[in-house]
């Protein structure tokens, strides 16, 4: 099994792949961040199993929970939708709240581990 530092540590590079940064990236850096990185980590450690392992471990707080799972949520939807595609990202709505919301998690991840280090 993996310990939680192991799986914070994939957490927190999984959500590093995605965010508003994207928009400004070349087709090929986009693929390499969403379509590769991303995607693998999205599957895993923003899985409800993972996500309670690290709410449990104390690593993240109950709305990064939530947020984390509906953000997995919305790629999955994504996904089933035919909009997993990169001639989407820069253009589609929904990935504009994807994006959005990876920025957000990242901002709440952060101001969580500022109180949590006081």
């Amino acid at each position: 099994m993996i310990t939680d530092k192991e799986l914070y540590s994939y957490f927190i590079d999984t959500l590093s792949h995605c965010g508003l940064f994207i928009l400004d990236k070349d087709i090929e850096d986009i693929e390499y961040e969403i379509f590769e990185e991303f995607d693998i980590g999205v599957i895993s450690f923003l899985h409800d199993n993972s996500l309670k392992q690290l709410l449990d471990a104390g690593l993240i707080n109950i709305n990064i929970y939530k947020n984390c799972h509906n953000l997995r949520e919305e790629v999955l939807n994504i996904q089933a939708n035919g909009l997993w595609q990169i001639n989407f990202v820069k253009k589609d709505k929904d990935w504009y709240k994807i994006l959005l919301m990876s920025d957000k998690i990242k901002n709440e991840i952060e101001d969580y581990q500022r109180a949590s280090a006081r």
